[in-house]
């Protein structure tokens, strides 16, 4: 199976899993009155509306750029995964701020032993899909999949939370902690905000970078400026200059490259087969990699042009 296949297997994976999760998260949410499972369930719905979204946009940017888009839709990725981040972080702070309301106004009852029931299904169906989706995103490579692994598996261990929570909280019921019971649920959804706050705001960080053509992380830029180094030996290099942006999975590296003077008769021909040799390397250590290479002799025009760059 190619990668755009098992791309597309990963994402109908998630597509009925956060259907199946999100009617069982609101049914039981509803029946036993716990916020923190329709909060469970509302996350579910997220997962739904942005695994529609990412099917989408998984077909898209396999098509050619077009006249709009004329440098193709790889934007969209990052695009999808901040509308995601987002949307998890603003219901994030509508619960925080409902579970504080209702602990400031004496908590409110519900059925702990029903609760446990809810969290073993659906800790044991995320994790599932968890563990599935990222088994899928390292053969595939696909950006969408692994944000989305991230988020099976968090869910997982957020149901898994409340399962035990709840069952505390089954435990307590019949002894002289009972008054503690209805403060019980806020509390849990507290907590579970509060922990899983910083994913959805990583998340939104890094792919508003990636939308406003930031560069790569640091880490991500040393290994490919190692790559860059090690591809570039063997070739005639005064020196270069080198910019990279990131859009999902997808790097793009654009070199400035100063041929030294004493080989001026150097033929396009030869600079076209040079490109191709140095392309191939890099591709060799990554992928999913775009290069784009402008020779020149002319010292002083790539100074100009490369003022803002670090010399290499």
């Amino acid at each position: 199976m190619n990668r755009q296949k098992l791309e597309k297997t990963g994402l109908y994976l998630s597509i009925y899993g956060a259907l199946f999760m999100s009617i069982l998260g609101i049914s039981f949410g509803l029946y036993i009155e716990s916020e923190a499972i329709l909060l469970d369930g509302f996350f579910n719905i997220i997962s739904l509306m942005m695994a529609v979204a990412s099917l989408w946009i998984a077909w898209l940017v396999k098509q050619p750029e077009g006249s709009q888009f004329q440098f193709g839709y790889l934007s969209f990725i990052p695009l999808v995964n901040l509308s995601k981040g987002l949307l998890i972080f603003i219901l994030s702070l509508f619960a925080l701020f409902s579970a504080i309301s209702a602990l400031l106004h004496g908590g409110r009852m519900l059925n702990a032993g029903l609760g446990v029931i809810y969290a073993i299904i659906a800790a044991s169906g995320c994790l599932i899909i968890g563990i599935s989706q990222k088994f899928i995103a390292k053969k595939t490579g696909s950006s969408i999949l692994i944000v989305d692994a991230q988020n099976w598996l968090i869910n997982g261990l957020i149901s898994l939370s409340v399962g035990v929570a709840f069952g505390i909280v089954a435990f307590i019921q019949g002894t002289s902690w009972s008054n503690l019971v209805p403060y019980a649920d806020p509390i849990i959804v507290t907590v579970l905000v509060l922990i899983t706050l910083p994913v959805p705001v990583k998340i939104i960080i890094e792919s508003a970078n990636q939308i406003l053509l930031g560069a790569p992380h640091s880490e991500i830029q040393k290994q490919l400026r190692l790559v860059v180094e090690t591809a570039i030996a063997e070739f005639p290099c005064e020196q270069y200059w080198l910019r990279m942006t990131q859009a999902g999975q997808n790097i793009y590296l654009h070199i400035f490259w100063l041929i030294p003077q004493e080989f001026s008769q150097i033929s396009i021909k030869e600079l076209d087969r040079l490109r191709m040799q140095i392309t191939e390397k890099m591709q060799q250590s990554y992928h999913d990699l775009t290069v784009d290479i402008i020779f020149t002799q002319d010292t002083s025009w790539a100074n100009q042009t490369n003022s803002s760059v670090t010399k290499i």
